[in-house]
């Protein structure tokens, strides 16, 4: 039977940061790592609209990232 080991989690902010010579949004990520795993998604949304309002640029989307390692129980 497999098990999750060595569980990540991270937040990852999907900022506006200009616009393409095409006149479309260009968007920059900023990622916060060793976020606990066990924190809910509706969580994750806080955190990541609270921290997007300390950015200068605009928010355009709050992502989730989990990362872990899979082995043999």
């Amino acid at each position: 039977m497999a098990v999750k080991k060595n569980i990540q989690c991270s937040i990852v902010l999907k900022v506006q940061t200009g616009t393409t010579t095409t006149g479309k949004a260009s968007y920059t990520s900023r990622t916060f790592g060793d976020i606990n795993p066990e924190i809910s998604d509706d969580n994750v949304l806080t955190i990541g609209q609270k921290l997007a309002g300390l950015q200068k640029y605009d928010l355009g989307s709050v992502n989730r990232e989990d990362t872990a390692e899979i082995a043999q129980a």
